[in-house]
């Protein structure tokens, strides 16, 4: 564990976690977007939580969660970067996309069934959130590894060869 990685890897996850953000925000929209068409989105939001509409989509809000999702990817991309040489592949990018496998499983897996949380909730909703934390686990994973490569040949001192790093 160098220094050096732990730094690339807080700036790798700040950037992964700023376009995750962007994804997910960008997401949200198309799929808020979508349902106008058959739902009242005001009224839904208007009558279970008051102002919650407008919140959905104002600007406040979206840089909020820009600025959550960046912290949580400059934690997790510390710790990436402290464990990256300890983790058995050899491509940043797989490296990335084990870690955030094993996060899935503890915290997509098994910390719901343990704490319960889910019992009210039919098979279909829990299998649908299932699956979808799980891709985000590989497109963040991989995103990750891409931007731990891309910091590190960046943050070469000049005069020294970059680190290869497949």
């Amino acid at each position: 564990m160098a220094a050096r990685d732990i730094g690339d890897g807080a700036i790798a996850g700040i950037i992964t976690g700023i376009i995750i953000g962007v994804i997910t925000i960008l997401l949200a929209l198309i799929g808020l977007a979508s349902l106008m068409s058959y739902v009242d989105i005001n009224a839904v939001f208007g009558g279970v939580l008051p102002a919650a509409g407008g919140m959905a989509a104002s600007v406040t809000a979206m840089i909020t969660f820009l600025l959550f999702t960046a912290i949580v990817g400059l934690i997790l991309g510390a710790i990436f970067g402290a464990i990256y040489e300890n983790i058995p592949t050899t491509s940043a990018v797989t490296k990335g996309i084990i870690f955030f496998l094993v996060l899935w499983v503890i915290f997509g897996l098994l910390l719901p069934i343990v704490v319960g949380i889910g019992t009210a909730v039919t098979a279909g909703a829990t299998a649908a959130g299932i699956i979808s934390s799980l891709i985000a686990a590989v497109i963040w994973g991989a995103l990750l590894g891409l931007m731990f490569v891309w910091v590190s040949r960046r943050t070469t001192a000049p005069g020294k060869a970059p680190v290869t790093r497949p």
